[in-house]
């Protein structure tokens, strides 16, 4: 297990936001024994109004920690950086590599951190510049690919210019899927896939449901959220995550309305595709909750769903939800995704459906009858293939490799 490193993880992501891949590595690598770095997301596009809310949270953050160069401690060895930088691409190139990233290089040199892995999962034209700020001979520089993300911007020729720099300024490249291992493939010929991964212990199905309410970790808040579920009328369909416009929100609303006896619930950020459902009373927006509470939620539901539209984006996405769901022992229906196709064929333990409403209802249904312990056992040994403690092993070993291939 790699142990008494640097690392710096430039995240696609803040800190406090949805927990994700980066969010876990960065925890359990600090808890190992390593200095670790956090510097959230610096975006691949210019924000705009809907971001106004997360650019206040950086600044708020940023403002904070201004005594110590922009970083915070948030945990024994574990430090997340806010950095203030102009959207990527374009004029602003300039101004971040000879203004604004020296301030995150010089916060990582007050905090020791040198000869680091420098783990990325931005691949712009900012982040490029900074691995290259940050990297020194003794350094290992990794690209993690979680996503396919010049279909979420509108640089999308410039981020692919700047992917393949990365790619190959990178002495190994991780990928969450075949499919996105096949780009950077292209020209590296050191590139492995590390789909994403599950706390088994976090995601315990437990005893029985009644656990949830006495978790003393847990919000008196999120508390009251988990109860309210549990009071709702039964099938409960429910879907974690954040509710973006990836959901195929039309399918979503048809079928609630074709089921108006069933609870539909949704866990997490936004509302955006779905806003047209706010006032059916078979309907539940419980909003965005941490991460360390969403198994409580998922033991109340009677199935889970992945309601992803297919598209360029989704094509290469491994939703994070699909394991954890599997991990607490429920029943999972999913829109026909390559990498749920792939993920049961190789375990036949999912729902897979396409996004016509009479279809996906239909594999819905299928799954309420599918809640016996023995498929619950199933789902979970599925899961378990993902399990984080066997993915750092693996991972560790592979950046100890780079490592003593610089001599470090």
């Amino acid at each position: 297990m790699l142990r008494d490193r640097n690392i710096i993880c430039i995240s696609g992501i803040e800190w406090d936001f949805n927990w994700q891949s980066s969010q876990e590595l960065s925890s359990r690598l600090a808890a190992n024994g390593n200095r670790v770095l956090f510097v959230e997301n610096m975006g691949i596009r210019a924000p705009g109004p809907r971001d106004a809310g997360r650019v206040w949270k950086r600044l708020r953050n940023w403002s904070r920690s201004l005594s110590t160069g922009g970083v915070r401690q948030v945990g024994q060895n574990l430090y997340v950086c806010s950095p203030l930088v102009l959207p990527p691409f374009g004029v602003s190139r300039g101004f971040n590599a000879r203004v604004l990233l020296p301030r995150v290089v010089r916060a990582a040199r007050r905090l020791g951190i040198e000869d680091a892995l420098v783990l990325t999962y931005l691949p712009t034209d900012t982040a490029l510049e900074l691995v290259r700020q940050l990297r020194t001979p003794r350094s290992v520089v990794a690209y993690y690919r979680i996503d396919n993300l010049a279909a979420l911007t509108p640089h999308a020729e410039a981020l692919r210019r700047s992917e393949r720099a990365l790619v190959l300024t990178s002495d190994l490249v991780l990928a969450n899927s075949r499919e996105l291992a096949r780009l950077p493939s292209e020209v590296s010929d050191n590139v492995h896939v590390f789909p994403p991964s599950v706390n088994l212990e976090a995601f315990a199905p437990g005893v029985d449901a009644g656990e949830s309410n006495g978790d003393p970790r847990l919000d008196p808040e999120v508390l009251e959220n988990v109860e309210r579920v549990r009071r709702l009328s039964r099938p409960r369909v429910g879907y974690v995550g954040a509710i973006s416009n990836h959901i195929n929100g039309e399918m979503v609303e048809e079928s609630v309305r074709r089921r108006p006896h069933w609870s539909w619930v949704f866990v997490g950020p936004g509302e955006s595709p779905l806003k047209g459902l706010g006032g059916l009373p078979n309907v539940h927006f419980i909003g965005q909750q941490p991460h360390r509470s969403l198994a409580n939620f998922i033991r109340e539901f009677d199935v889970c769903i992945i309601p992803y539209r297919l598209n360029s984006y989704t094509v290469t996405v491994v939703p994070t939800k699909l394991n954890e769901y599997l991990a607490v022992g429920k029943p999972v229906v999913s829109t026909d995704l390559p990498a749920v196709r792939h993920f049961e064929e190789e375990h036949q333990v999912l729902n897979i459906s396409d996004e016509a409403p009479e279809n996906f209802l239909r594999a819905v249904e299928s799954a309420l009858g599918q809640s016996d312990e023995r498929e619950a056992s199933r789902r979970r040994e599925a899961a378990a293939h993902g399990d984080w403690d066997k993915r750092l092993e693996e991972v560790s070993a592979l950046f100890e490799s780079a490592f003593k291939a610089k001599g470090a």
